[in-house]
């Protein structure tokens, strides 16, 4: 990291620090992207693909971004899977002991009354499809935690997202009726977290998430001998419905035919209100947008938001952009996505050949906690774009809190920091404004 002195020398001496300054004046004056996200929290709240709440997301986005003065707003349509929760989803250990559950997204429901049988407890999906006998007619419980150990909370997702995603399908091949998962947290609290799960070939079971605490005491007393659950589930998998990526844009001055995409995912999941993920990375890039049309900045390449619809159970939209980007008469310049939640930034990650060109342009962020970039940037909906030569770059905040609240119900707006929030939002702002002023020197 450069020294403070070596860092505001620098960042003097570059033609683009008064654009960059001003829209850091600006927004840590009026934290914009914290207002829209409070707005679209608490008037809309959680927006699963397909659902109404997804509906007036996108029109609110819609309205927002022509409130603002955003060029070429419109909707760019997809089909969305259409999964409903239900009411009444419940669980109880040996007839008295309520068990902190939510189904997962995708599942099936119960049949009606309900499923009581007896458990196994699991580590890894090849023992849960290893059980044979011992699995038939069980519900089988899937525990193995997050390692603690990785200082990255994302690797430790990555090392235990696996028995939420195929958990169920593994299962049903020992016979088993229905699945528990151990929630994809280091939360000691006992919100279960929600998230979506996949079936392939044969029998489609239940797939519900257990709160920590939950799943500790089911652990415990399988260990005594004797467990046996009752859970109901009421969801379904209703047919494909339309929704709608969302687009706007300021432009280009001088390259109107390169651009410069931004965004986040619109959809989020039902149990919480979808603030860190992903209203955060949504209002974000609307912010970066804003303070550019309110400071009458004029990028000499385009500077286009979108708003991905269908990111948590699909990528439905990622792939729609994706389509229309083979074929546009437009380069795709760079595609940045925020999507770690809505906490202080620390780093950026970029296409690993920009990697080295890139660090000359830190001390014109670091102001904003960008400490690095790291090889990397693709991620759920930007990364598609790699295919068509889009530099990509990710956001990368502090991500130690993030999984606290992840698909879960503590996912809710008073968990966002308005300056951290708006520090994410004035990061992206800046290296957009980078990408279009001086991506050649990246070449």
């Amino acid at each position: 990291m450069l020294s403070l002195l070596v860092a505001t020398a620098l960042f003097q001496q570059n033609p683009n620090a008064d654009a960059i300054l001003a829209m850091r004046k600006k927004g840590l004056t009026e934290l914009g992207a914290y207002s829209m996200l409070d707005e679209l929290t608490s008037k809309i709240g959680g927006r699963v693909s397909g659902s109404p709440e997804a509906a007036k997301a996108v029109l609110w986005v819609v309205k927002k971004l022509e409130q603002m003065g955003a060029e070429n707003v419109q909707q760019m349509p997809c089909m969305v899977p259409h999964w409903v929760r239900g009411k009444g989803e419940r669980a109880t250990l040996n007839t008295v002991h309520p068990l902190s559950i939510t189904a997962l997204g995708g599942s099936v429901g119960t049949p009606k009354g309900g499923i009581d049988a007896e458990l196994v407890e699991v580590q890894s999906l090849k023992e849960a499809e290893e059980l044979g006998e011992r699995g038939k007619g069980k519900i089988v419980f899937f525990n193995r935690p997050f390692d603690p150990t990785l200082p990255q909370t994302f690797a430790a997702y990555g090392g235990a997202n696996d028995q939420r995603v195929g958990g169920a399908t593994a299962a049903a091949k020992s016979g088993a009726v229905a699945v528990l998962v151990r929630s994809m947290t280091l939360a000691k609290d006992d919100a279960p977290h929600t998230g979506a799960m996949r079936y392939g070939d044969g029998p489609k079971i239940p797939a519900a998430a257990l709160g920590i605490q939950s799943a500790e005491m089911l652990s415990a007393a399988i260990k005594k001998g004797g467990a046996k659950v009752k859970l109901v589930l009421n969801c379904q998998n209703l047919p494909d419905v339309p929704s709608a990526n969302v687009l706007g844009e300021i432009k280009g001055s001088e390259k109107p035919d390169e651009v410069i995409v931004m965004g986040g995912h619109l959809d989020s999941w039902d149990t919480g209100k979808g603030a860190h993920d992903d209203g955060a990375g949504v209002t974000q890039a609307m912010e970066a947008l804003r303070l550019m049309r309110a400071l009458n900045l004029k990028p000499k390449r385009t500077i286009r938001v979108v708003a991905w619809m269908n990111e948590e159970n699909g990528g439905r939209g990622a792939k729609a952009y994706a389509e229309y980007a083979k074929t546009a008469k437009e380069k795709h310049f760079a595609a940045m996505e925020s999507d770690s939640g809505g906490f202080m930034p620390r780093a950026f990650g970029i296409s690993e050949d920009k990697l080295e060109k890139a660090k000359a342009w830190l001390p014109l962020l670091q102001d904003f906690g960008i400490e690095k970039f790291v090889a990397g940037g693709g991620d759920a909906d930007n990364g598609p774009l790699g295919a068509v030569g889009a530099i990509l770059c990710a956001l990368q905040p502090d991500n130690q809190r993030y999984f606290d609240y992840h698909h879960a119900r503590t996912d809710t707006i008073d968990k966002v920091n308005p300056r951290e929030l708006e520090m994410g939002a004035l990061a992206m702002a800046s290296l957009a404004w980078l990408l279009s002023e001086d991506g050649d020197s990246l070449k």
